[in-house]
This record gives structure tokens, sequence and C-alpha cells, in this order.
């Protein structure tokens, strides 16, 4: 079932065209009026919405965000539910089509505003996740430059192809709201992980190695000087 985001993106792409289509542009007016939608709701109860989670402290607080997006191909194609259950409607029987990388940034994106709008401390790994797999993705490709230059152009800013790949994912999908040290300090778990870990879970690998910060440590102690 899709939600009501993913039909005002269809909507917004058949009327402006793929080419004239601006996704940043339409994405934040989104964010906008689902804000305040969200503050008129959030007035009727009496709960608190103020997300908690790991290095929060350092993040300025940021709007309600999006769940992922389907591509427009999937919209058009796939059969709804009810027609489905009915037995109405002919479900499509042609094989998904790749996510581009574009979709696949914006996926991350979509990782970092669920993080934020979470209370759950351990969120932050979802987040870390989305980034060590896309980065990994590229790198088993020997695509790392395309996605270097891809992910600059997804986030609007000057690009440098001798940027470190996990920390240019995660300035590029943060919506510029995680400071300098913070995004090394998790490059550096992550490129840790991406030396030692096998076939563990990315969240139970830094776990059991002390956390974010014990991790940051290692990659310094076990790699940084080493390359010094």
């Amino acid at each position: 079932m899709y939600t009501g985001r993913t039909k005002k993106y269809a909507e917004a792409l058949c009327r402006e065209g793929r080419e004239n289509f601006d996704y940043r542009k339409w994405l934040r007016q989104v964010k906008e009026e689902e804000a305040r939608e969200k503050r008129i709701a959030s007035s009727n109860s009496h709960g608190p919405t103020t997300p908690e989670a790991n290095d929060v402290a350092k993040v300025a607080q940021i709007p309600n965000a999006p769940r992922s997006l389907p591509q427009v191909a999937e919209v058009n194609n796939l059969p709804t539910s009810r027609n489905a259950e009915a037995g109405t409607g002919s479900p499509n029987t042609e094989p998904p089509k790749k996510k581009r990388l574009g979709q696949r940034l914006a996926d991350v994106s979509n990782a970092w505003d669920e993080f934020r709008e979470t209370r759950d401390r351990d969120a932050v790994y979802e987040y870390l996740r989305a980034v060590f797999s896309i980065v990994q993705r590229y790198r088993w490709k020997d695509r790392t430059k395309r996605l270097i230059r891809r992910a600059f152009k997804f986030a609007g800013l000057p690009i440098d192809m001798n940027a470190e790949p996990f920390a240019v994912v995660i300035q590029c999908t943060c919506d510029q709201q995680l400071d300098r040290k913070t995004v090394s300090k998790w490059s550096r778990v992550l490129r840790y992980a991406a030396q030692f870990k096998k076939r563990t879970p990315l969240k139970t690998f830094i776990k059991n190695r002390g956390g974010i910060n014990a991790c940051a440590t290692l990659y310094a102690e076990r790699i940084g000087r080493s390359k010094r």
C-alpha cells in the first residue's frame, strides 16, 4: 500500500515532466506541508514529540521526514492490494527495475530522517547501516568515484573527488545537520567496520567493540597510525 507522499510524488512528476522536475525543491515543500500538519496534530495530543538518539545533542532539530519513495514505474505498474485480493487487474510480471544511484542516495537520506524522528537511541545504527551498504556496494563495483560525484550533486555541494567516501555520503544525506567532528567520527567507525567486519551485522559488530566512540578510537589506533 502506498502513502499519500508517493501519490504526490507521481502527480508532481507527471505535471512538471521529468526534465523540469526538481526533486529537492518538491521534497522541501512536502516536508514543510507535513510539518504544519504534524504541528496541528500534535496540538491535540499530550505526548512529547522530540526524538532522542545517539549524538542527537549535536544535531539541530528538523521537521518530520519522509519514508522511502518508490519509483514512478512502480506506481504505474503495480496493482493495488484490493484488486489483487479481488482477482482483478493484472499484476506486473516484469522483473523489478534496479534502483538508480540517485534513488539509493534518497533512501539513505530517508534513513537519516527516520533516525531523527524516532525515540529509539539505537536508530542511528540503521542510518549507519544504510551509509555502509551504499559505499560498499559501489566500492565492490569499482565505481566509488561515481558515487562521490553523484552524492555531492545530490546535496548541491561542491565536488571534492579526494574526499573519503563514507564521510561524503554522511555529509550529503544528513541535510547538513551534523558537524564535521561527528561526520569524521562516524566515517572512522564505518572504515573500521569495512576493514574488520565479516558476516556480523554492523550494529552487532560496533556494539561488541564498545560502541561508536570506541570503534572510532580503535580505527585511529589500528589503522590511522599505521597509515601515518
